[in-house]
């Protein structure tokens, strides 16, 4: 065996010497160097002070052409004497006089129910989904079944509300909940 060198235990790993990092080639650094070398004597040439450089003072004269009108002429409106042509004229009728005794008016008593529909849908399990999202909201809710064209639908129907209003907020609280098709009904 060799002299100062120890034999390596058994069942040790050898000790493997770090990869050489191998650096940039020298006729890389020459190539680049020379480069950025005339890239510089070139700034330097373009001095900004020379008259070769300078431009004239007098500005170019542009070529002398025959004048032609401009190939897309601006559009015509023709509206501003077509409105005053279609003037519509409303003849004044006197206004109707209110009658003069202050009688309270009193409403017929009409049962208008105002409903919501809130979808319309082939498969009862699809209407009976959307039916228990809307009374987690706490509204009352009906499916109603209807045959159209031979086809069995099953339609959600939100309320019955007795007013405009709670047929409005009723709405809303719905649209905000994800609810945006909804279809208002008057029976």
């Amino acid at each position: 065996m060799a002299k100062g060198r120890k034999a390596p235990r058994r069942g040790a790993s050898r000790a493997q010497s770090a990869p050489r990092r191998k650096g940039i080639p020298g006729w890389l650094w020459l190539v680049s160097g020379l480069v950025i070398g005339l890239f510089v004597a070139f700034l330097l040439q373009l001095e900004p002070g020379r008259d070769s450089v300078r431009r004239s003072p007098e500005p170019p004269k542009p070529a002398t052409a025959p004048a032609q009108p401009p190939a897309d002429p601006k559009p015509r409106y023709d509206f501003y004497t077509l409105l005053p042509e279609s003037e519509v004229v409303v003849p004044q009728q006197p206004a109707p006089e209110a009658p003069t005794t202050a009688a309270p008016e009193t409403k017929p008593a009409t049962s208008v129910n105002y409903y919501l529909q809130a979808g319309s849908f082939r498969q009862r399990s699809d209407a009976d989904q959307v039916r228990a999202q809307i009374l987690l909201l706490g509204m009352d809710v009906k499916l109603e079944n209807a045959t159209i064209n031979g086809n069995q639908w099953y339609r959600v129907q939100v309320g019955p509300f007795d007013t405009r209003d709670s047929l409005d907020q009723a709405q809303r609280t719905l649209s905000g909940n994800g609810f945006n098709n909804l279809l208002p009904q008057q029976r």
